[in-house]
C-alpha cells in the first residue's frame, strides 16, 4: 500500500473459557515508510463479547465479525493510507449494535449499524469514547490534550459534556459511568459527575469489560497474576482466572 506499511498481520484473542479465535487478516501494526516505528492498529470486542471490529488488510477498511454466527460487515469504507495510519479509537454501543471508528485525518469518524449497515460519517470528531443507538461521547481534539468533550447525535447537534485537559481514559459502554484516575481512582456517574464508587488502590490499570464491570490487576505485581473484575454497582470483587497481558482487549468476562 502505497505510503504505508503494516508490518504485523493476525490476531488471536485467547478466549479463557473455549477455544482460541484467529483473525488471520486483522492489521495489527502499521507506519508511514516515513517512519521506523509502528502503532498499533485498534480492535473492539464489544461489551457483551459477542463481536469484534478490526482492520481487514485485504479490503483495507475496518469489518465487525459476529463471533456466534461468523457474519462479517464492512463498518468503514475503504480507507486511505493516510486514514489507517492516523486511527485514533474504535468504540462499540454495549448492546454491539453500533461501532465508531476515528481518524486524525480529516478529523472524521465513521458510525455503522451492524443490523443494517448503514454508515454515518461524522465531521470533526476526531476521537470516540463510547456510543449509543443515538449519540456518541466524542472529540474534535486529535492529540489527546486539552480537548472538550461533546455528547454528539447522529443528527450532527452537540452539547458540551465537559472540558478536560486530558481526554477521559475510559467510559462505560452505556456511556452512564466513566473513570477519574486522580486521588482516589473513582467512577462517576456521566450525567450528573457524582462518584458512586471509589475503587482499590490496591488494584491499578482499570477499564471497562462490560457496561457494569471493570477488570484490574494488583498494582504491586509485575507482569504477572490475573485480572481481577470489579462489580462497578456494588463494588464486590470476582477473580476471573484470565492472566495478565501487556496486550489485551476485554469484552464480557463473567
Amino acid at each position: 500500500m502505497a505510503g504505508t506499511v503494516i508490518d504485523c498481520v493476525g490476531w488471536k484473542l485467547h478466549v479463557p473459557f473455549g477455544m482460541d479465535i484467529e483473525l488471520s487478516t486483522a492489521a495489527s501494526h502499521a507506519r508511514s515508510k516515513s517512519m521506523f516505528d509502528t502503532d498499533p492498529i485498534p480492535i473492539e470486542i464489544t461489551p457483551d463479547g459477542h463481536r469484534v471490529a478490526y482492520l481487514d488488510v485485504r479490503e483495507l477498511r475496518y469489518l465487525a465479525k459476529d463471533l456466534r454466527s461468523g457474519f462479517t460487515r464492512p463498518i468503514t469504507p475503504r480507507l486511505t493510507p493516510e486514514e489507517i495510519v492516523a486511527i485514533t479509537s474504535v468504540a462499540s454501543s454495549a448492546d454491539s449494535r453500533h461501532f465508531a471508528v476515528s481518524t486524525r485525518e480529516n478529523r472524521r469518524t465513521f458510525v455503522t449499524d451492524f443490523e443494517t449497515g448503514r454508515t454515518r460519517t461524522l465531521n470533526q470528531v476526531c476521537w470516540a469514547y463510547g456510543l449509543t443507538g443515538d449519540s456518541l461521547m466524542g472529540s474534535a481534539g486529535c492529540d489527546g490534550r486539552d480537548v472538550s468533550i461533546d455528547a454528539i447525535r447522529f443528527d450532527g447537534t452537540a452539547t458540551r459534556f465537559r472540558s478536560e485537559e486530558e481526554r477521559p481514559h475510559d467510559m462505560s459502554a452505556d456511556l452512564r459511568w466513566y473513570i477519574d484516575f486522580g486521588e482516589p481512582t473513582s467512577v462517576y456517574e456521566t450525567a450528573t459527575g457524582r462518584r458512586v464508587r471509589v475503587l482499590p488502590s490496591e488494584l491499578s490499570e482499570f477499564q471497562w469489560a462490560g457496561a457494569d464491570t471493570l477488570v484490574a490487576r494488583e498494582a504491586d505485581i509485575e507482569d504477572e497474576g490475573d485480572y481481577i473484575a470489579i462489580d462497578a454497582r456494588t463494588g464486590e470483587l470476582i477473580s476471573t482466572g484470565i492472566p495478565y497481558s501487556d496486550s489485551i482487549v476485554f469484552g464480557k468476562v463473567r
